[in-house]
């Protein structure tokens, strides 16, 4: 190793391991090793680094070699650091050695294949330039140019690409057995397709790293800043990911303490707005830094839901003191250093809380602020039924209409950026039956609008919705997924005549079950355009040899075509079921989990003529009771009533929902048991599969291995429903065996699904810590969320899929069975006030005593041991570790089914 001049050094690998932490002030922590400088030691500390790299390689001369690394002060310390700790491990004997040297920046061996003027000359600070040559000394030298550090760091990881890693799985990359042979010659320049390009990690939702990321340790503490710390190498292996992704901006929101807590303790009391979190937030936000990437945070001006850290949490009617709160807050957080603000405008998602004129100023007081050249971003949100009073709609055509309550930003300072956001697997031009909308015509009405008039615009869509819907099913959506993404990104440019919009920030809601490939898809979207998920999916897996490529790029094109004509499009041409909502007709209804809450909530919007948040569906208990006689809609809710109703006036085995679900759902059924049938065999059968993609590809072939089984599970499961009668001792005369074979196929499809998940679970790369079950999977998980389990425990013991079982073979018409969400902690501000919880606690113990049990009250309320809706057969083998299978016997001892069911199921 040898220094060539003073702006440049030269390393040769393998490299000792050097740990180098920028983290907050001292005299606020405590900690000694805490000590931020300013940019000019920063950098005077870098050039002392990079010294001390090359005198740690010169004095490890015993190793293999691997590739020379020639970086110029220009480069980010850690870029140099990824560069030399990925290519280290190969020598010559695996196609690197020291003859292979990669100069980034303006090292001067970079310098030689591409001028400084070329460089100069690209437009965007993130656009970078490739270049390889052989030299006289025989030495291939690939050259790695951008216009700005980050952009630097964009050139060494697409270099690396090229060499045949790949960054899918923010934990797993991909690590090529040796570099390519021959070495490729390259010659690439690229600029980005939109300035703006981030990541919202949505923090609200108890994901692998919210815990990391609001200050709290894995349990969920928040006293030992070491324990804390555990898990910082996955949010540094996390933000690498967004460096290979062409990411520039990472956003995610901070949750507020508990009130019931900060009524002990006393609000200064507290931690969410203490010295030692902005300690770690500032140690989170440097790592952000280090790689040239900028950081956001999601605080919302007055939102009272899922614990959020709101700007005002509670508003004193006094417009000084309430603008005072609001100031010292953004303070506060632009001192733990984010670059930019994100900020919603209602209470809820629902609601508007505040006045419209109050909003707008303190919309203006905020942007105050944050100054010319900080961003106020602020999300447009998809739902409906909400007006901004006093304020009119300007576009043309909408004259004397109140404006969307959503949209109101567009009244405040022009240069606030807007969100549209649109939510789940949906584009803007698909059909869309959720939050109150039949699709996002609206919306995307309103983005042209903005492009139009010169507003700045920043696209909000989403990989993975989660709650019941996706990830935590789980479904592999993931296909589906990209084809939004892409037709919406070439849709919003098409819109663009005026001004392009300034970019996408992408809603994420976590990395397993195939879901990295939606996030890194969106990613790919956002940085070039794409006339087809084709393109896309090529992009993505080009480390695979061509061949396999291309049955995986059509297999990946066949999914997502698939996906959207069923799970969207669903039965062309069909009405929706009598009495319910346009998304009973579209098959994504139906594969979705629920739990009480959710499913007592869309009961009551479909009753009140309000949208739920998730497509309504023809459900089981409306084809036990179809009359749509308005008591019983009262009367579903207590299962005695319900089916002395159908002894008085008649059963409903012919009624309008049967002939319905005959003509129109169960045909839509079958179409997707066998069409996802057909796709994950077509997965399972790909053959020469490198080792290096083998775990790629049996996490998307196990993925959609699921998403066929739960098709299965759910056809039987609605022709049991549909067929079998209204009382599970009552089976229909002559179909007893017919009867029992579809429930039989429908657990042998949930315990088939079951078996597949334990290998996963162990494959979800995390650091656990101080735990052996990481919370981001376990019940009772400490998290700081509104959530008292974590993100993927539902996938677990596949919850979702038990709870369908269990209603169906018990014909439990109450909604709220297996309840799992707190409708007091998700609602109020700070997970509501101790009053709060005594006056639920006062009903619950009425409606639910040894007196007397209303169904109802299992909405109200989440018992304290992990829920199994399937008490024995598959819960219990789980505990006792036995296998899944449950005999008729087991069923029959636990109250499953009536005698003439069983001789059937033995069969």
């Amino acid at each position: 190793a040898a220094f060539n001049s003073s702006d440049m050094y030269i390393a040769h690998q393998p490299m000792k391991p050097v740990v180098a932490t920028a983290t907050p002030n001292a005299a606020e922590s405590g900690h000694r090793n805490l000590a931020p400088g300013r940019r000019s030691l920063r950098l005077a500390l870098g050039a002392v680094f990079y010294m001390t790299l090359c005198c740690d390689a010169l004095g490890d001369t015993g190793a293999a070699q691997g590739p020379t690394i020639a970086a110029g002060l220009d480069v980010g310390r850690v870029v140099v650091e990824s560069a030399l700790r990925l290519l280290k491990q190969y020598p010559t004997s695996r196609g690197g050695g020291p003859a292979v040297v990669v100069a980034i920046g303006n090292a001067t061996e970079s310098r030689g294949l591409i001028p400084a003027g070329e460089v100069e000359s690209l437009q965007s600070p993130d656009a970078f330039v490739l270049r390889s040559r052989k030299n006289t000394s025989g030495h291939t030298v690939f050259a790695c140019a951008g216009k700005t550090p980050r952009a630097n760091g964009f050139a060494v990881f697409e270099l690396l690409q090229h060499f045949g890693f790949a960054f899918l799985h923010p934990l797993k990359p991909v690590l090529p057995g040796a570099l390519p042979r021959p070495l490729p010659e390259l010659r690439v320049r690229e600029e980005p397709r939109w300035e703006f390009r981030g990541t919202h990690y949505h923090t609200q939702h108890p994901l692998e790293l919210t815990n990391l990321l609001n200050g709290y340790d894995v349990d969920g503490g928040h006293e030992n800043r070491t324990k804390w710390a555990d898990t910082l190498p996955d949010w540094e292996a996390f933000l690498d990911w967004l460096l290979a992704q062409k990411q520039n901006y990472i956003e995610w929101m901070l949750l507020g303490d508990l009130k019931v807590q900060t009524s002990r303790e006393g609000r200064d009391g507290g931690f969410e707005l203490s010295t030692e979190r902005r300690v770690r937030l500032r140690i989170l936000v440097q790592a952000v830094h280090d790689r040239g990437l900028e950081a956001g945070i999601d605080a919302p001006l007055t939102f009272q839901q899922q614990h959020a850290l709101s700007l005002l949490p509670e508003s004193t009617g006094q417009w000084h003191h309430d603008l005072a709160v609001v100031e010292s807050r953004v303070n506060w957080l632009l001192g733990c250093g984010f670059d930019h603000l994100g900020t919603e405008l209602g209470t809820t998602e629902f609601t508007r809380g505040h006045s419209a004129h109050d909003l707008v100023r303190m919309l203006n007081a905020v942007k105050a602020v944050l100054g010319p050249g900080r961003r106020l971003l602020v999300k447009n949100h998809c739902s409906a039924h909400q007006k901004a009073h006093g304020f009119s709609d300007p576009r043309p055509g909408h004259e004397g209409n109140e404006l969307n309550f959503n949209y109101l930003n567009y009244y405040a300072d022009p240069s606030i950026v807007a969100m549209p956001h649109t939510v789940q697997i949906y584009s803007l031009r698909d059909p869309a039956p959720t939050y109150g909308n039949n699709n996002f015509s609206d919306l995307r009405d309103w983005t042209r609008y903005l492009l139009q008039d010169g507003r700045p615009v920043v696209f909000y869509p989403e990989t993975s919705y989660w709650v019941n819907y996706d990830i935590s099913v789980p479904l592999f959506l993931a296909p589906v997924y990209i084809r939004s993404r892409v037709e919406d990104a070439n849709d919003i440019d098409a819109m663009s005549s005026h001004q392009s919009a300034l970019g996408q920030l992408n809603f994420e809601s976590g990395w397993q079950w195939g879901y990295w490939l939606a996030n890194a898809g969106q990613a790919a979207v956002a940085w070039k355009s794409h006339r087809r998920p084709s393109e896309v999916f090529e992009r993505l897996f080009m480390f695979l040899d061509p061949k396999l490529r291309g049955e995986v790029v059509r297999l990946l094109c066949d999914f997502s075509e698939a996906q959207h004509d069923l799970l969207i499009g669903g039965a062309p041409g069909a009405p929706p079921a009598p009495g319910i909502g346009h998304g009973s007709v579209a098959g994504m209804a139906y594969l979705q989990g629920s739990e009480g809450l959710s499913d007592l909530a869309g009961l009551l919007s479909r009753h009140l003529g309000r949208g739920a948040p998730q497509p309504d569906r023809l459900r089981f208990s409306d084809l036990w009771h179809d009359s749509l006689l308005l008591p019983k809609r009262f009367l579903r809710w207590f299962a005695p009533a319900a089916m002395l109703w159908d002894k008085l006036f008649g059963r409903p085995e012919n009624g309008p929902r049967h002939q319905w679900y005959r003509k129109h759902l169960r045909p839509l059924l079958a179409r997707m048991n066998s069409t996802f049938a057909h796709l994950a065999r077509r997965f399972a059968e790909l053959q020469d599969i490198p080792e290096t993609a083998e775990e790629s590809l049996k996490d998307l072939s196990i993925s959609s291995r699921l998403l066929s089984l739960r098709c299965t599970q759910v056809l039987n499961l609605y022709d049991h429903a549909a067929e079998c009668g209204a009382s599970i001792d009552e089976p229909q005369a002559g179909k007893e065996e017919w009867c029992g074979r579809r429930l039989m196929l429908a657990r042998r499809a949930l315990e088939t699904a079951r078996g597949l998940v334990p290998e996963r679970e162990s494959r979800y790369g995390l650091a656990t810590g101080h735990n052996v079950r990481h919370p981001s999977y376990a019940w009772r998980a400490g998290n700081p969320t509104a959530y008292v389990y974590g993100y993927l425990w539902a996938v677990h013991d596949l919850f979702y899929w038990q709870r369908d079982q269990a209603i169906v073979e018990r014909r439990i018409s109450n909604p709220c069975i297996g309840n799992i969400n707190d409708i007091i902690d998700l609602g109020l501000q700070g997970g509501g006030s101790r009053v709060a919880h005594g006056i639920r606690d006062a009903l619950v113990g009425t409606l639910h005593n040894r007196f007397w049990q209303v169904g109802i009250a299992e909405c109200m309320f989440v018992p304290e041991e992990e829920p199994l809706p399937l008490v024995g057969g598959i819960a219990e083998a789980r505990a006792t570790g036995a296998g899944a299978t449950s005999t008729a016997d087991d069923w029959q001892a636990s109250g499953r089914f009536g005698s003439s069911t069983l001789a059937a199921l033995e069969v």
